[in-house]
């Protein structure tokens, strides 16, 4: 071993310190360099080519994207969402809910007696925050804070007109 790091001194130490190149070298790059300051043409060629092929990829781009958001409402108008259809059948199921309580109310006439005032106002603003909030589900049907407020409101209607049943009914008119 000792052998090898002797001649690996003997040879650094035989290498010359410095290297020069066989030809002269900076004639070569002076016209380069002065030939890029002297050729604007080419340079605005290749800013235009790079601009020609920025504006095409995004053609391209914003192509592809009118098509693929084009496909996607075909789609969804091709075959309903599971959502809607049933988000539709329990709209009809609460209708059907609250045109059998109204047969019931017809019965007992509450909404002669002065207190059943409130409640019907009561009703009228639940039935306008619920189709406010079917509206809303049927964009976007996933949101389940919304379908939990939809039930609600529909819920509350049914107690509504549950707890005006109860009153008690006037059939006469004060100071009859």
């Amino acid at each position: 071993m000792n052998d090898t790091n002797a001649k690996l001194t003997q040879l650094i130490n035989q290498a010359p310190q410095e290297l020069a190149p066989q030809k002269e070298l900076w004639g070569g790059i002076e016209r380069q360099l002065d030939k890029a300051e002297l050729d604007p043409p080419h340079q605005q060629t290749s800013v235009f080519r790079r601009l020609a092929v920025a504006s095409i990829v995004l053609l391209v781009g914003l192509l592809g994207m009118n098509i693929w958001q084009h496909n996607g409402e075909f789609s969804t108008l091709a075959k309903p969402s599971p959502l809607l259809a049933t988000l539709t059948e329990i709209k009809q199921q609460h209708q059907r809910q609250v045109e059998l309580l109204s047969q019931q109310q017809h019965l007992t006439n509450w909404q002669a007696s002065e207190l059943g005032l409130p409640l019907d106002k009561g009703i009228e603003q639940l039935r306008k925050a619920a189709e406010q909030i079917y509206q809303a589900l049927q964009q976007t049907p996933n949101d389940k804070e919304l379908w939990q407020l939809w039930l609600w409101t529909q819920q509350r209607e049914i107690e509504l007109l549950q707890q005006g049943q109860t009153l008690p009914v006037n059939p006469f008119p004060q100071g009859a």
